[in-house]
């Protein structure tokens, strides 16, 4: 059964906002995973030793 008062351009109109909701969400996805992928972070035997205290260091 189909709805009795269907307005399409109506629809569309409403629809409008949460559309671009969208694709604005997408893209910044989009971005971030690209982003995330391209970048190189602190390696990961730098991480797990932390900053070295100031009386470790050598001259």
């Amino acid at each position: 059964m189909s709805a009795p008062d269907t307005n399409l351009d109506r629809q569309a109109r409403r629809h409008k906002p949460a559309l671009w909701g969208i694709a604005i969400a997408v893209g910044a996805a989009a971005i971030f995973a690209i982003t995330a992928f391209l970048v190189e972070g602190v390696p990961a035997d730098e991480q797990a030793a932390g900053v070295p205290a100031a009386t470790d260091t050598t001259q």
